[in-house]
């Protein structure tokens, strides 16, 4: 989903899909039409909100909120952490760099290396999966296979498999609302077949002229018993926003 990612951006959660082009086979023609209305119903130039993410591991939960701000042009992101465990921890994001800010520490640290495989602030997202290049296309072979019912509304069901090496998840399946265009399902799985994650959209909201997913779940299921929600309020669209925010020195401030 463009999601993806997210967080750092659902900014990022719903980033992966930004541009996204499909072969043009006779089967791939309608994936293809698929995504760029998906894309097109997700797309904006800026957007701001506030969100909570709720991490559920086995009986613990622990509820994070944050801001965020983010612009398309050079997929740039910043997210500010507010509950008070939390407070002051930032993220920049700036194209497919990642950098994360400590108050207590007044240190500044690039992800990178093993820490992208690991969640984010303890969450079922991975760091990887903030940074994922926005070129589907360029990694996966897409191809429409059928079309199923989720949440009561019809879904085109898209199959994606790797057609190179250096991704993160192997095969993915994503289920599409026919008419809304929102990705209500994604499906990562590893070469083996094996189930990774599972992302579903629980809630959608009209804003404008279009639906667009505001409350997603995603459940790593190589960790027992953990689920983690994250929900946005108060989105703006396309409104100004300082370019001086997407800085290593406004970390600090």
């Amino acid at each position: 989903m463009k999601y993806t990612l997210i967080i750092i951006s659902l900014i990022l959660l719903f980033a992966p899909y930004l541009g996204a082009e499909t072969k043009s086979s006779s089967k791939t023609e309608n994936a293809e039409q698929i995504i760029k209305k998906m894309d097109e119903n997700l797309d904006y130039t800026t957007i701001k909100y506030n969100a909570e993410m709720t991490i559920f591991i086995g009986d613990k939960i622990r509820t994070k909120e944050l801001t965020a701000e983010g612009v398309s042009e050079g997929n740039k992101a910043i997210v500010t952490f507010t509950n008070p465990s939390d407070k002051g921890t930032k993220y920049l994001l700036i194209g497919e760099n990642l950098w994360i800010y400590f108050p207590e520490e007044n240190e500044v640290v690039k992800i990178s290396g093993h820490m992208l495989k690991e969640g984010m602030m303890g969450s079922d997202f991975s760091y990887e999966d903030a940074l994922e290049s926005q070129q589907l296309s360029d990694k996966y072979d897409i191809n429409l296979i059928c079309e199923e019912t989720v949440n009561d509304r019809l879904c085109y069901v898209l199959d994606l498999t790797a057609v190179v090496k250096l991704v993160q998840y192997f095969h993915r399946k994503m289920w599409i609302d026919k008419e809304y265009f929102i990705c209500w399902k994604e499906e990562m799985y590893a070469k083996s077949g094996k189930l990774l994650k599972r992302a579903e959209v629980q809630k959608i909201k009209k804003i404008g002229n279009r639906y667009f997913p505001v409350k997603t779940s995603m459940k790593n299921m190589l960790r027992e018993n953990s689920e983690t929600v994250f929900e946005m309020f108060d989105i703006f669209f396309n409104e100004p926003v300082p370019a001086k925010i997407f800085s290593i020195r406004n970390l600090r401030k």
